[in-house]
């Protein structure tokens, strides 16, 4: 029933299909348990007993009670529409919310899903930014040390160019000197290509050929020349060449002096390592052709032909070399 309307049938607690005989018993009941008389000490009462008898009233009454069972028939088909209704906007609402609620979280979701990239990008910004002054750092350092080591080089080939230039320039001509032996039978040799032989060694000053007469040539006595390098680092290089080639093998080799001279040994001093193991042509009196197994220091890479002092005019080397060219042929001119 509607709100505000009462309905008999549940008042007088009977279903709408009860009797005349269980509607009077009914109200008997409610009549005894709600009288006034009973209940003095509560007024509401009054009202209810006043309802129970109209019920009883108009259900034991027939035209009565057909009018109110239609108008309750209505009233209750009215109110299940209303609750139908009601239940469908209920569920509408229910849904709405839920959607709500749905809505709601996916946006708190997508914030925070955001916020997560946010921080994650600025975090790997900052890790970024570390690693990259970290690399810059370690890049200056290495720039650092390897300007340094090659000024410690630098400073360390000028030291060993400052002594050895500061021996060179003590160096005699003699120090400086090669004697070349070969046998004429195998081709005439002249100053050019002697020369020209052993420039790749380096700059040659001077090229003196010794002259052989005609009965030392049908001996088969052996040619000899004296080489004058402008240094003796192409010298030594010349006296201790690893690889002969052909061109060079047929020349035996001397030092001018008869010996290797000692400044060799104070350059070598300040000259870079050969590695040992390497064969060697023979140094001082011996001839190049020699069998030994030396290593020798290579001062061939010293820059040494620019020294100061050690050039010598030419009308003196010419008497020099004639005065080494009378001592080296005067032991064979005394009687035995």
């Amino acid at each position: 029933m509607s709100k505000g309307v009462i309905d008999l049938y549940e008042l007088l607690e009977v279903a709408s299909d009860a009797g005349e005989k269980e509607l009077t018993k009914a109200y008997r009941i409610k009549a005894l348990k709600y009288h006034p008389d009973k209940n003095r000490d509560k007024p509401e009462i009054t009202q209810i007993f006043h309802d129970i008898k109209t019920a009883y009233d108009t259900l034991s009454d027939a035209n009565k009670r057909a009018e109110y069972d239609e108008q309750r028939r209505a009233q209750l088909a009215k109110r299940q529409r209303q609750d139908a209704l009601s239940g469908h906007r209920k569920k509408m609402k229910t849904q709405l919310e839920a959607d709500e609620l749905r809505a709601r979280q996916s946006r708190e979701a997508e914030l925070m899903r955001a916020q997560s990239m946010h921080d994650e990008a600025a975090r790997f910004r900052e890790e970024s930014l570390r690693d990259d002054s970290r690399r810059d750092k370690k890049m200056r350092e290495h720039v650092q040390r390897m300007r340094q080591m090659e000024a410690d080089d630098e400073r360390e080939r000028e030291e060993r160019k400052r002594q050895a230039t500061a021996v060179m320039a003590d160096v005699d001509e003699l120090d400086r000197s090669i004697r070349v032996r070969w046998d004429p039978s195998e081709g005439d040799v002249g100053q050019e290509q002697l020369a020209a032989a052993f420039a790749p060694f380096g700059e040659i000053e001077e090229v003196v050929v010794a002259p052989v007469s005609g009965n030392g040539r049908r001996r088969g006595k052996q040619q000899s020349a004296l080489l004058v390098f402008k240094s003796i680092a192409a010298a030594h290089a010349l006296m201790n060449v690893q690889h002969e080639s052909p061109q060079i093998r047929r020349f035996s080799r001397f030092w001018a002096a008869g010996k290797e001279p000692g400044a060799v040994h104070n350059i070598t001093g300040m000259a870079p390592k050969a590695t040992p193991g390497h064969t060697s042509a023979s140094s001082g009196s011996g001839a190049s052709g020699a069998q030994g197994q030396t290593a020798r220091p290579d001062i061939s890479e010293l820059d040494l032909d620019k020294i100061p002092g050690i050039e010598m005019d030419f009308a003196d080397f010419e008497a020099l070399t004639l005065m080494r060219m009378r001592e080296h042929q005067q032991p064979k001119s005394t009687p035995t």
